[in-house]
């Protein structure tokens, strides 16, 4: 049988005898971190979102002086809750506290390194989808001023940016609305995506992101995909102005117009104002120097024609007397010829009627004589002259025989005399 100690100074005699006191380069990521005095961290390392490694870290005071002044600026973004490191540390079992891991070292440019690798993904990302070059392909407008700032409340990035338009040598007036959120720390790239979901780009000619100087690290936030989707989307220009002199995050990649500090995306806008206004300037004085060319021109273009229409009537009326003068002697002369060539022409008109006239006539008379003739011939004494009679019934001419009925008493005229008859019989014929 064993006590519990004898248990653990045999597994710490193992760790001892497999560690033999080393110092290790481990990567893991901090679950958690507590710094009252010392820094007790935990550690954990994830493979296809499961957890698959979980031991306790801690970085005694003196350690974690050294360790802050190495990181610089960027400590806080590095020894942060869900920070991925590359720790330098050696293994230490002890009888009460158990396993745990002494860290002495941090190193910085594996940070960097991660840094960099997630912002390569997110552009990479991004070229993929189309939404690189979207936001830049986009025409600037001449002048903008309506402005929709993204940036912390209250911040020197936001000072420096309002003073810097509103105190502007040109008394230029911009409209500026923010829209408050976090720029640095774990809740800053949620901050950031619902702070620009939030802008209706229809009320505003360009989206300002902008913040104050920071380390490398500090850029984390700007790179989030999501955030560098929505920016890309923005049918209005992006300006970045997120305070770096040399590094850029994803956001100025991405962006219609990158800045370096709050205050140079300030002098582009008011910049832009100053050309528009110079050139509508120039213009104006264009169309000054053009205007008082083309008054020069019609003066002198009134001028002779004033003199013109002195001087045009009495020339026109003189043309015109003499062109009525010569009108008037053709008119005369056609006049008379014509009216003689139309007497000539009744005369001949007159012979001819005459002639026609009185060779109609003659055709008339002969024709009358024919019809006189025609006449005489068909009168009834001549039609019974040829043997013809006509047969009456109560002294109406029959003309069918559908009309008499046997018994009825017939009058028959002849050319020397007339005769009676009584019907015996009738057959219609057919």
């Amino acid at each position: 049988m064993y006590t519990l100690l004898q248990v653990s100074e045999a597994v710490k005699r193992r760790i001892d005898e497999a560690a033999r006191g080393g110092w290790y380069w481990v990567r893991a990521e901090i679950a958690s971190l507590r710094t009252p005095n010392h820094a007790y961290l935990e550690l954990v390392e994830h493979r296809n979102g499961r957890k698959v490694a979980v031991m306790r870290g801690v970085i005694w005071a003196d350690a974690l002086e050294r360790i802050r002044i190495s990181l610089g600026a960027e400590a806080a973004n590095i020894l942060k809750e869900g920070a991925e490191v590359l720790l330098r540390a050696r293994l230490d079992y002890h009888h009460v506290f158990g396993l745990s891991i002494h860290i002495e070292e941090v190193d910085l440019g594996f940070s960097l390194g991660e840094l960099e690798r997630r912002k390569r993904a997110t552009i990479e990302r991004l070229k993929a989808e189309g939404l690189y070059d979207l936001n830049r392909s986009l025409p600037e407008p001449p002048v903008m001023q309506r402005i929709a700032l993204v940036t912390s409340e209250g911040s020197a990035a936001y000072a420096d940016f309002m003073q810097h338009l509103q105190l502007n040598e040109h008394g230029y007036r911009f409209h500026v609305r923010l829209y408050p959120t976090l720029v640095q720390g774990e809740q800053a790239a949620p901050s950031l995506r619902m702070a620009v979901a939030a802008i209706d780009p229809a009320g505003f000619d360009a989206v300002v992101l902008i913040r104050g100087g920071g380390g490398r690290l500090d850029l984390e936030p700007f790179n989030d995909l999501e955030l560098c989707r929505l920016l890309a989307r923005m049918p209005i220009p992006v300006l970045t102005g997120i305070g770096h002199d040399v590094d850029v995050s994803v956001a100025d990649l991405i962006a219609h117009g990158p800045h370096k500090t709050p205050t140079a995306v300030a002098d582009h806008l008011i910049d832009l104002a100053v050309f528009f206004e110079s050139g509508l300037n120039g213009f104006l004085v264009g169309i000054q120097q053009r205007m008082q060319e083309l008054f020069a021109d019609n003066r002198e273009r009134l001028a002779t024609y004033a003199a013109d229409l002195r001087e045009r009537p009495g020339n026109l009326c003189r043309v015109r007397r003499a062109e009525l003068q010569t009108v008037a002697g053709q008119f005369g002369r056609l006049s008379t010829a014509v009216l003689q060539q139309r007497a000539q022409h009744m005369a001949t008109l007159r012979a001819t009627l005459a002639a026609e006239a009185l060779r109609g006539v003659r055709l008339l008379l002969r024709g009358m004589e024919g019809m006189q003739e025609a006449v005489r011939l068909l009168a009834p004494d001549q039609v019974l002259q040829r043997g013809y009679s006509i047969t009456r019934a109560g002294g109406t001419a029959v003309r069918k025989a559908a009309d008499l009925r046997p018994g009825d008493e017939l009058e028959t005229q002849f050319a020397n005399g007339r005769a009676w008859s009584t019907i015996q019989r009738i057959d219609p014929h057919g």
